[in-house]
């Protein structure tokens, strides 16, 4: 079970030091997809701010980590955790594009900004592996969950750098049962053409 208590006071302190974030990772998921089981909340902050957060959370009894300075720092509370994410996959940051993208959503009895699903499946295509593999089902889990109905101009947008990523996601996504309609070959065509000569 999410520990709400701990997230939300995280969140609060961050609110009341002015430090923007917005909510990602797999409680976003369970937002617009499949529930996902999680002990810790990921939030999206840009990295001029993360070690201003780091030290707000502090003053508050979270043990702070410096985890690794290309994307991510965290703390803790307890069992608990909170990623303060700067550069998450698919080179998705907190710039004003993605904070206005964003949306408002109360979960756990606080209200949050919370990425939106465009941005979390550029986060998704480009995080797969062998050893994510479930971020494949959190992808078509958000394409059904929220009906197909994307900003899919604002998606071939931010897939644009990595065009490939996407395609293998959506090409994906269209064989799958139950999902495929979701994806609109028009769609597919569009990122088609931004593939380089």
């Amino acid at each position: 079970m999410p520990a709400w208590n701990i997230f939300n006071e995280a969140a609060e302190k961050l609110s009341l030091d002015g430090i923007d974030f917005i909510l990602c990772g797999g409680i976003a998921v369970s937002a617009y997809g499949r529930t996902r089981e999680t002990t810790d909340v990921d939030f999206l902050v840009r990295e001029q701010d993360v070690d201003r957060a780091l030290e707000s959370l502090g003053e508050i009894g979270f043990k702070i980590k410096r985890t690794d300075t290309r994307w991510l720092f965290q703390a803790f509370k307890g069992s608990t955790k909170v990623d303060l994410i700067f550069e998450a996959m698919g080179m998705v940051r907190l710039t004003p594009e993605v904070k206005e993208h964003a949306s408002d959503i109360e979960m756990g009895g606080f209200k949050y900004k919370i990425i939106a699903p465009e941005d979390l499946l550029v986060m998704k295509a480009h995080s797969l592996s062998e050893e994510r593999f479930k971020d494949l089902y959190d992808a078509f889990s958000i394409l059904k969950g929220v009906d197909g109905q994307l900003d899919w101009e604002y998606l071939i947008k931010r897939s644009k750098p990595r065009v490939r990523r996407m395609l293998g996601l959506l090409f994906l996504a269209q064989t799958e049962p139950g999902i495929g309609y979701y994806v609109p070959d028009w769609v597919i065509h569009r990122l088609i053409g931004y593939l380089p000569d």
